[in-house]
């Protein structure tokens, strides 16, 4: 058997991988679109690709906003199903009208130019990340305790 440091150093050494690999696989996806993009130059295609980059942040917290909002249907304590519901609501709106108004800054930067899009700010990801966690939290804490492997295995023992 193997010594417990070789094992959970051998875990820590994967999950490390993990996260490393996700945001290398995801720049090496946009990369090669925006290489694929400059070889065929033209300006439809790079409209396609600003287009595409731009609607990423708001696209994936509109889409984490729908998803929390579904599984919140489940939630045992009613007022944090309210809360949390009209929250995940809130927010996947606040992300569509975001991705709204940087498509109409986008249309319209030739005329009033462009400070930045919206989706990019510190304001609308860290918001979206510190409401999520929150409300995580929050229902983590109203939720039963989940039973572990042990105490169903006493139970069945006990059962049987």
């Amino acid at each position: 058997m193997e010594d417990r440091f070789i094992k959970y150093s051998k875990l820590y050494f994967l999950i490390f991988l993990l996260f490393l690999s996700v945001p290398v696989i995801i720049a090496s996806l946009v990369g090669v679109f925006w290489g694929f993009s400059k070889i065929i130059s033209s300006r439809p295609t790079d409209i396609i690709y600003e287009l595409l980059i731009m609607s990423l942040p708001a696209a994936i917290f509109a889409s984490v906003y729908y998803i929390f909002f579904k599984r919140t249907a489940k939630h045992p304590s009613i007022p944090v199903k309210l809360i949390s519901r009209a929250i995940f609501t809130i927010g996947f709106l606040l992300s569509l009208v975001v991705l709204l108004n940087d498509y109409i800054r986008y249309f319209n930067k030739a005329a009033f130019g462009s400070d930045g899009y919206w989706s990019f700010t510190l304001l609308f990801l860290a918001g979206n990340i510190a409401t999520l966690f929150l409300m995580a939290i929050i229902q983590a804490f109203t939720t039963n305790k989940e039973v572990d492997w042990m105490e169903k295995r006493k139970q069945r023992e006990g059962n049987v």
